[in-house]
């Protein structure tokens, strides 16, 4: 309990002292005691303390002088000034006890029989035991946290014993505002977390806190103040203790305990941490061995799996998520600073970490460097359905947009394996995945969700080791045209390749190029004229269409030498 002006007033012999100006501040608390000397007392407060006076120092002052003394008093937090005047000062002026009323600073006359110490020693003594008692209750709760700490109880009951200990409700938030452990009580807080500005802290702690507004719903509907502590674990930001001011005020003794729960939250995390590497190395083991295809160590690999209870007899499809730096938002000078660079990607690395752990629920997860592998649990119905293949590749756009929500300074790029319907399986949907990020990024550019059955005859032209060698297999009157000096030519090669995708159907080819269908008939006719193409011709069909993708695939690789 804190030791407070009010109580001064009901010590003995002060119960005929008058309170004269001030009262709002009755329920100041006291932190000192001490004789006002000179009148350049407030150069020497730390706030808090009590002050006894007669005042002599400052009984030359004008007004205005004592006014803009009381207020610097009142600014520097002085708890309340006892004036014994009789001595020197036959009244209190009424512009100290007006000033004193303004700024809630208590100004109270004391009796002229009463001596300086018989106030001075008792609430010294006071003090010193409401000292003693703050150190007894420190411990007291420290040992209660740390019993908490040893038994390893988890979060759960830390925020349990910090509710009970301070009497209002009490959260924890993860780094992004998501409850994690909540009360009975049901808040909304009214500021973002962004705009949550620093207050004046009210009372001295070894970790930072800041304030924000909050609306309860419960017991009424009403606007308080809560206290948001950031939990910090390997100098990050994990999680965010949160106490509302829902039933009563904060005092001191409460941010003792909340001191406590923060430190035992901070190591309670730490021991999480510490497990979560050992079991992250355990399974990236796992994922490796399954990516490597060890067939001599299936029998292992499938206990392991067993161990942290991974289904490996259910079918599996692999996913990557590539990330390629873009920082936009960095300028040329910042980006050569090694730390920037790495922070960034860290935190984007972040949200894509998220994105993809809420997408994908029962996916399994593996770092590896600048890339997230994703082993995708697959029904086997499922497997070859081609609704399934394109709901997974909806659910990687929505990952790309969720990231790009929050950081341009990223791109994200996603290549999908064919399903794995066994273990060892796994590592060819791995490969499958690998061939589909280096074609997509090839073929269709950077943030391309490219499926490796959906590339067809691309698998085999990329093959060549010289991109320059597929140009003889690019039939000779689709040269022509390529060839040609004709002024839309490149309308004539777009039109060809919608017409053939098409089913050589000119109606649907000129709805995709939105042109009239006579325009395409036309074109088709100059097409003839140049080439001599025999349309009715299956094999040469097959050869152009061919040579279109060849075509589309030197344009690619020619864009990529360039950029």
């Amino acid at each position: 309990m804190e030791f407070r002006v009010e109580h001064v007033l009901r010590m003995k012999g002060l119960h005929k002292a008058e309170v004269l100006g001030g009262k709002a501040g009755l329920s100041n608390v006291i932190r000192g005691i001490t004789i006002m000397e000179a009148p350049d007392i407030a150069d020497w407060l730390k706030g808090g303390e009590m002050l006894l006076t007669s005042l002599y120092p400052i009984l030359n002052y004008t007004e205005e002088e004592q006014r803009v003394f009381i207020q610097r008093l009142a600014d520097k937090g002085v708890s309340a000034l006892l004036i014994k005047n009789h001595r020197f000062v036959k009244s209190i002026p009424d512009v100290i006890v007006k000033t004193g009323e303004k700024t809630a600073l208590p100004i109270i006359q004391i009796p002229e029989s009463i001596p300086y110490v018989d106030v001075l020693y008792p609430v010294m003594e006071e003090l010193f035991n409401t000292q003693v008692m703050k150190l007894k209750y420190f411990k007291d709760v420290h040992d209660r946290f740390t019993t908490l700490s040893l038994t390893d109880a988890g979060l759960e009951p830390i925020i349990a014993t910090l509710q009970s200990l301070i009497g209002n409700p009490v959260a924890l938030y993860d780094r992004n505002f998501a409850c994690m452990i909540s009360d009975s009580l049901s808040a909304v807080p009214i500021e973002h977390a962004e705009s949550d500005t620093e207050r004046e802290k009210s009372f001295e702690t070894k970790f930072p806190y800041f304030w924000r507004k909050t609306q309860i719903l419960e017991p009424a509907v009403k606007t308080v103040d809560q206290v948001v502590v950031p939990i910090r674990t390997v100098n990050r930001i994990k999680v965010h203790l949160v106490v509302t001011e829902a039933l009563k005020p904060l005092e001191e003794l409460d941010f003792i305990a909340i001191e406590n729960a923060a430190t035992a939250l901070s190591l309670e995390l730490v021991k999480q941490f510490a497990v979560a590497e050992v079991e992250r190395e355990f399974k990236n083991d796992i994922i490796d061995d399954l990516l490597a295809g060890k067939a001599q160590m299936l029998e292992t690999v499938y206990h392991r799996a067993n161990l942290i209870g991974w289904d490996l007899e259910r079918s599996y499809a692999v996913l990557l998520f590539y990330v390629k730096e873009e920082f936009s938002s960095l300028g040329d000078k910042e980006l050569d600073k090694p730390h920037n660079s790495r922070m960034l990607k860290s935190k984007a690395f972040t949200y894509l970490h998220d994105a993809i752990r809420s997408t994908f629920l029962d996916g399994i997860m593996r770092s590896r460097s600048d890339m997230i592998i994703l082993l995708l649990p697959v029904e086997s119905l499922k497997s070859k359905s081609k609704d399934w293949l394109m709901s997974t590749k909806k659910k990687a756009y929505k990952i790309q947009e969720a990231v790009h929500m929050k950081t341009t300074d990223i791109v994200v790029q996603v290549g999908m394996g064919s399903v794995a319907e066994t273990a060892m399986d796994i590592s060819g949907s791995y490969q499958e995945a690998q061939e589909a990020l280096e074609l997509g990024a090839m073929l269709f550019g950077d943030e391309a969700v490219t499926a490796f059955s959906e590339l067809g005859l691309f698998r085999l032209l990329c093959q060549f080791p010289d991109p320059s060698l597929l140009t003889s297999f690019i039939p000779a009157p689709l040269s022509k045209l390529i060839e040609s000096k004709n002024a839309i030519k490149n309308d004539l090669i777009h039109t060809l390749e919608v017409f053939l995708q098409h089913n050589q159907n000119a109606a649907k080819a000129a709805q995709d190029l939105f042109v009239h269908y006579k325009t395409v008939m036309y074109r088709l006719e100059r097409i003839k004229e140049i080439t001599d193409m025999d349309f009715e011709d299956p094999e040469e069909m097959l050869e152009t269409r061919v040579g279109l993708k060849i075509l589309n695939l030197l344009k690619k690789e020619g864009f990529n030498q360039k950029n």
